[in-house]
């Protein structure tokens, strides 16, 4: 689905460097890593909000500055961590903007079954009672999820996340991913999904990807990367590990004063 070759990124420093890697069909693929290790950077390359990298990145076998914009946003949905919206548009607007390229011209009206699919979207999300207010009168974990949802209503082969649940309680963040999750299952989409939450990583990610400073370090599932040595050569962390249905959960340990 996706290959990394070699793919390295620079401002006034290296921030990704000798990337290589590749994310399969159907993965729920999980990208971890301490704060400034290029997890966010990594994925503007990939939506192609920054195109000035070294090396190669294919997206279903074809190279990635080879996509047109429009090409490539038919293909794929994104959900950032925060969003530059400063219009007071209603929700039900917000997430028409996700059928937008459905239409067959730019100026046509959506149809009675795009508003039903949006409608559908929203009571998936839990949102239909918001679908008329303002996009300004939204907490932020109800505009993450309006956000969620409008990604999902372009049905996209892949949905790439940044951080997704950073203003989400912890409810929310197992019914979002999970979500997610059902529609790798049973409609084939691809996530990829930078997370700061170890254990919400393991309950959803099959495969994870480790980055430190730039450099990809570790890539497997979480049974074989969580480990007490490699978290802490990753994250400088002490924890103790517990397993339930054969997955590894983190229990964080304060330091002795």
């Amino acid at each position: 689905m996706i290959e990394f070759k070699k793919v390295n990124f620079a401002y006034d420093k290296t921030i990704l460097e000798d990337l290589n890697f590749e994310v399969e069909y159907g993965d729920f693929f999980g990208i971890l890593g301490p704060n400034g290790s290029g997890k966010s950077t990594m994925l503007k390359i990939l939506i192609k909000s920054l195109s000035a990298y070294k090396g190669e990145i294919f997206v279903l076998g074809k190279n990635l500055k080879d996509y047109t914009i429009k090409e490539y946003a038919k293909l794929i949905g994104f959900v950032p961590q925060s969003s530059g919206l400063n219009t007071p548009l209603k929700v039900i607007d917000i997430l028409l903007m996700g059928k937008y390229l459905e239409l067959k011209y730019s100026f046509s009206s959506y149809s009675d079954e795009d508003i039903e699919d949006v409608i559908s979207k929203a009571k998936v999300f839990g949102i239909e009672k918001l679908l008329q207010r303002t996009a300004f009168s939204l907490s932020g974990g109800e505009f993450q999820r309006v956000l969620l949802a409008r990604a999902l209503l372009k049905k996209p082969k892949i949905l790439i996340l940044d951080e997704p649940t950073s203003a989400l309680d912890l409810n929310y963040c197992v019914q979002a991913l999970g979500i997610c999750e059902k529609f790798v299952k049973e409609k084939g989409l691809t996530v990829i999904c930078v997370l700061h939450d170890l254990n919400l990583a393991s309950l959803f990610c099959n495969k994870i990807l480790f980055l430190k400073e730039g450099k990809m370090l570790y890539k497997g599932s979480a049974k074989e990367l969580f480990t007490k040595e490699i978290l802490k050569e990753v994250y400088n962390l002490k924890c103790e590990l517990i397993y339930r249905d054969d997955k590894p959960y983190i229990l964080a340990l304060k330091e002795k004063l």
